[in-house]
């Protein structure tokens, strides 16, 4: 369970930061066409907010100069003028409140209104015309009431000595309360503060009584004050104040068109994060297809390989390197061919040519110089199979020589006698040497393939071919094993080393799909066939383990290329 979740957890790390990357290149690739769309709709939205600011202004200026010039007439006016006046403006604010409470920006926007800079244009002058008849509303409340106080002076002194006795009534009541609930707080002594006693809730009820009356006795006073300030500030007869703009709380009617005014001119000036915004917002759909083309496209590629073309290549006829030459019937059934390390007896007029790091131990007496290619007809090949800067060995009497790996603890040895005449088609990858006779180099022959559907979905288009007499020194993983094809054999691919020549070599399907669309083995086995006919396979292929599979997609291609010309 615990390998599970971190394989999962490595999986969506690879497939975020894959997702990252793809976001990181399609937003490098279109940065410049969103930084210049960005930059166009930011200065098509300004003029016209700038537009809308500077009418908002103008509507104010004249608005203010109409109320100040109809204000300054009605100055004389009497109570009956001011009063129709105060109810038109009533009338109007309503109106007006009834407009904004009806339109708002979010339902524009939603109904395909105008744009945005129009709507707080005519937003803000709608409350500007709101707060200029609420502040002349206010003006003429003012002059009605000295209007009124210079025609009923002594009603307003009368009404004035009202307000002083209901004050004084007020403050009476209010200390009698006071006095009850002193008097009483004395006689219930600890009865009134016990909360499950009626002397505490009554207690209560004469605190509330008490706070009600302060109340009113501060209201009262209240009233007072105001009718008293009235008559001492009163203007002198036949003076009138102006009207007065408050511009403070003309500003808070202006204040969502300002703002949005503002953030465009600093979104344009300042803030990166938005323009980064801007130029990713439009790669995240491209990004979310390619991500899913990344997983969609070489699902269905597999998909078409696994059920159209392996199945095709299945009903072709199969390869034969080299029909009707001999092969050995070397076992009768598997054999392990290999071991740890193998004595090699080397003959007197034989070389042993050989990796240095596969010749473990050796007699005294044996000459020893370098081969700086093991067949220079190939050198490519002898340079991609490190078969290069070899150790050639050479006796004048019998010698036994140790081969062994020395590098690779789970490699084994495999000594492999081609005779004369035989010929075999083998992988460099898995020489390490060979004996023959000095001078009688085994010939090394290249057999192409190229017009057969095999070749083509394995991706090996030469194989190579190599005749006797001579013995060959093979390596394999965990071991080297030689089977007999008659009756037909299949094996991973990755496992094959070589075949006889003369055997009947295809390919078929692997099985089942799910292993395969998930990438857990290859698509295609190797099927041997023919009576005489044999193969060789070492028990752990070499990039069977995780840690052993190649994510570079240059060394990927590399070895592509290689299998392609049977390296």
């Amino acid at each position: 369970m615990g390998r599970l979740l971190l394989k999962l957890l490595h999986t969506l790390r690879r497939n975020l930061m894959l997702f990252a990357a793809i976001v990181l290149v399609l937003a490098a690739g279109g940065w410049l066409r969103g930084e210049w769309r960005h930059i166009q709709r930011i200065v098509g939205e300004l003029p016209a907010l700038r537009t809308a600011w500077a009418d908002a202004g103008a509507h104010q200026a004249a608005l203010a100069q109409a109320l100040a010039g109809q204000a300054k007439q009605l100055s004389g006016a009497g109570v009956g003028q001011l009063d129709a006046q105060i109810r038109v403006l009533d009338q109007q604010i309503a109106s007006l409140q009834r407009q904004r409470e009806e339109t708002t920006l979010l339902s524009s926007a939603l109904q395909g209104g105008a744009p945005l800079p129009q709507q707080l244009r005519q937003a803000a002058m709608r409350d500007i015309d709101i707060e200029l008849r609420r502040q002349q509303r206010a003006h003429l409340l003012r002059l009605r009431g000295r209007v009124d106080a210079l025609a009923n002076r002594a009603a307003a002194l009368d009404r004035l000595e009202q307000r002083r006795l209901a004050h004084v009534r007020a403050y009476a009541a209010y200390q009698d309360a006071l006095r009850q609930r002193a008097a009483f707080a004395d006689a219930a002594g600890l009865r009134a503060r016990i909360a499950i006693t009626p002397s505490y809730w009554q207690l209560r009820d004469l605190d509330q009584q008490v706070r009600r009356l302060r109340g009113a006795t501060d209201q009262a006073h209240k009233a007072f004050l105001a009718q008293q300030g009235l008559i001492v500030r009163f203007p002198a007869p036949g003076t009138v104040a102006a009207f007065q703009v408050d511009e403070a709380r003309l500003a808070m009617a202006l204040a969502p068109l300002r703002a949005r005014l503002l953030e465009a001119e600093q979104l344009e000036a300042h803030s990166a994060a938005w323009q980064a915004w801007l130029a990713v917002r439009p790669v995240l759909p491209v990004a979310f297809g390619v991500l899913a083309a990344w997983w969609l496209v070489p699902a269905a590629i597999r998909t078409l390989f696994y059920f159209v073309l392996a199945p095709l290549a299945a009903r072709r006829p199969p390869l034969v390197i080299a029909p009707g030459a001999p092969a050995t019937r070397r076992a009768t059934r598997d054999t392990l061919v290999s071991a740890v390390s193998h004595r090699v007896c080397l003959a007197p007029g034989h070389a042993l040519l050989i990796r240095p790091e596969y010749c473990q131990s050796q007699p005294a007496g044996v000459a020893v110089s370098t081969a700086l290619m093991f067949d220079w007809r190939h050198p490519f090949t002898s340079i991609a199979a490190h078969l290069w800067m070899l150790r050639e060995l050479r006796a004048t009497r019998a010698a036994e020589i140790v081969v062994s790996s020395t590098v690779d603890p789970l490699e084994e040895v495999a000594l492999l006698e081609v005779g004369a005449g035989e010929a075999v088609v083998l992988q460099p990858r898995a020489l390490v040497g060979l004996i023959c006779k000095r001078g009688q180099r085994p010939a090394i022959r290249s057999h192409w393939r190229l017009g057969t559907l095999h070749a083509w979905l394995t991706l090996q288009l030469r194989y190579l071919a190599f005749e006797g007499p001579a013995t060959l020194v093979l390596h394999g993983r965990r071991g080297v094993r030689l089977e007999q094809a008659a009756g037909g054999r299949t094996i991973s691919q990755d496992a094959t080393l070589g075949f006889s020549a003369g055997a009947s070599y295809a390919t078929v399907r692997a099985e089942p799909f799910l292993p395969y669309l998930r990438g857990r083995q290859a698509l295609l086995h190797d099927r041997f066939a023919g009576d005489d006919a044999w193969y060789l396979y070492e028990e752990v292929p070499r990039n069977a383990g995780p840690d052993r599979q190649k994510s570079n997609p240059l060394e990927v291609l590399l070895d592509a290329g290689l299998k392609a010309f049977g390296i």
